[in-house]
């Protein structure tokens, strides 16, 4: 039998599947999802593997197929899988494992390859520590070199590192990472490759249907029947400077930020929609500041299909921001001109000192951050004044919790949260609110927090601020420094014991509670 056949596969979250894992905040049913939308960077890779010649690639997503039904899939075809291939986040990362372990023990023969954040934020340790693991990738500039990986595994070659960029592979009893190269953002996806092995599309438009659908029914008159990630860039400007929230597990990789050209993104914009998707989630981060150079590009070059189309035909964009770029009237002009009705905005924290003990204003290092903090928590209450008198809709996001949180800032918090929505659900702006506790996730300062105490008291000291006992910090670090499998509710608990004495977890879930019950008494959706 010819193994010719290449599982790409997006892991259902870990907590979904398995047995035992704390859900006191982390319940799916609590949570929006992305169940309502086929995952692109899966998509990306699939439709790359399928330009070259003797290759069969499969998309699989996790989070809307049953996991049982994906695992006797590998077990039914393993004479003719050629490789497994993986796309790890925190939350998924375990389930991963699971997949790969039986993709092994179906067939040991089947190469297993994994990438995404989780991943590239600890390639060495996940290597040392998961055997079932042949190849990983770092970085999101992969689309090349895995290709190469996967071409040359078809064809029994030699496997040369140096030619794959951004390869992790074992050697001489070590693990070696060839450097991420530069590649463009991938944009040729043939959409038809998403119900080659299953029929996914009809689940998502059932979960999309059940839940977007209505919804933008009621705040915007439209009717809409299919959503799909839309990438015309990737990137935010807090990465310019290597300088992410402190909660960001983003991994940059390569390069701080990477865009298709104006003609290019409208194009990946068409082949959505000609492919049948009216709801166009615009996957870039912080578009009105790191990509205020590509929206006015296409914001001069909108092409025939789109001027041609009335504007209640046209396919509904929606984005992510941040309060300082939808406080300026000028941008927020921008991304409503070229039909953008939502931007989802991370507002975060209410006090001034929160916002700065979670690196949330742009400056760069040489910054009074306190101060810029203060002018981030008014710009909060700009950004709803301009998204209102421009019809723009906002998703707004809050974290509780962070390194050196009290008693008195967690009550700050809260009240000025708690006004916050209340301004926003006025002529409702606020189409909806996330809330969340703090979630340490590898790749992220947090997580350095959490592992490494010398970096938490200085990072506390900086704001003033304290942490627990050096015993206390180096007890949790220690439990954690080396484990690749990341329970996030345990480490939530574990952070706020050591870089919150003074709470314990429950207080943060109630002030969690209580905002969603605030919220959710003016009208206002939690979640999607």
């Amino acid at each position: 039998m010819t193994r010719d056949e290449v599982l790409v596969f997006v892991p259902p979250n870990s907590n979904t599947v398995i047995d035992g894992r704390l859900l006191t905040v982390t319940r799916p049913e609590e949570h929006s999802d992305w169940s309502d939308f086929l995952c692109l960077g899966a998509l990306s890779l699939v439709s790359a593997l399928e330009q070259e010649p003797g290759l069969k690639p499969v998309y699989l997503d996790g989070t809307v197929v049953p996991l049982d039904d994906v695992l006797a899939y590998i077990s039914d075809n393993a004479g003719r899988l050629l490789a497994v291939c993986l796309g790890v986040l925190t939350a998924n990362y375990e389930a991963g494992l699971l997949i790969a372990r039986h993709a092994k023990d179906a067939d040991p023969r089947i190469t297993t390859v994994v990438g995404n954040d989780h991943f590239t934020a600890m390639p060495r340790l996940c290597m040392e520590s998961a055997p079932a693991l042949d190849y990983g990738f770092v970085g999101n500039e992969v689309v090349n070199g895995f290709t190469r990986l996967i071409s040359a595994l078809r064809a029994g070659a030699p496997i040369d590192p140096a030619a794959h960029p951004g390869l992790v592979h074992r050697g001489g009893g070590a693990v070696h990472i060839t450097p991420p190269g530069r590649e463009p953002v991938f944009a040729d996806y043939d959409y038809g490759l998403v119900d080659r092995a299953f029929s996914q599309t009809p689940l998502y438009a059932k979960h999309f249907e059940r839940r977007i659908a209505p919804r933008m029914r009621q705040l915007t008159g439209r009717r809409v029947t299919a959503g799909v990630p839309v990438e015309i860039g990737r990137g935010c400007v807090k990465f310019a400077g290597d300088d992410a929230c402190s909660f960001c597990s983003i991994q940059p990789g390569h390069l701080w930020r990477n865009q298709l050209s104006p003609h290019q993104a409208w194009s990946a914009m068409e082949g959505a929609w000609r492919n049948g998707y009216d709801y166009l989630y615009l996957t870039a981060d912080e578009l009105p500041l790191t990509f205020a150079t590509l929206l006015s590009g296409m914001s001069r070059s909108a092409p025939h299909w789109w001027s041609a189309l009335p504007e209640d035909e046209r396919p509904v964009l929606v984005g992510y921001g941040r309060a300082d770029g939808i406080a300026d009237a000028r941008r927020t002009a921008l991304l409503t001109s070229l039909g953008i009705r939502q931007i989802m905005i991370g507002m975060d924290a209410g006090a001034p000192l929160s916002l700065a003990a979670m690196n949330k204003p742009v400056g760069g290092r040489r910054r009074e951050v306190v101060a810029e903090a203060e002018r981030l928590y008014a710009l909060n209450w700009d950004a709803v004044t301009v998204a209102r008198n421009h019809g723009l809709l906002i998703r707004a996001g809050f974290v509780i919790g962070h390194i050196g949180m009290t008693r008195e800032l967690l009550d700050e918090n809260v009240q000025r949260i708690l006004a916050l929505i209340t301004e926003g659900a006025k002529g409702g702006v606020f189409s909806a609110v996330d809330v969340e506790v703090l979630s340490p996730q590898p790749g992220a300062r947090d997580f350095t927090y959490l592992t490494s105490p010398s970096a938490a008291k200085d990072g506390a000291a900086r704001l003033g601020l304290s942490v627990a006992s050096d015993a206390t910090l180096e007890e949790i670090a220690g439990a954690w420094r080396r484990q690749d499998i990341v329970a996030p509710e345990d480490a939530m608990r574990d952070y706020t014991r050591a870089l919150m004495p003074d709470l314990a977890f429950d207080d943060l879930a109630g002030a969690r509670s209580a905002i969603r019950a605030h919220a959710k008494g003016l009208g206002v959706v939690i979640g999607e």
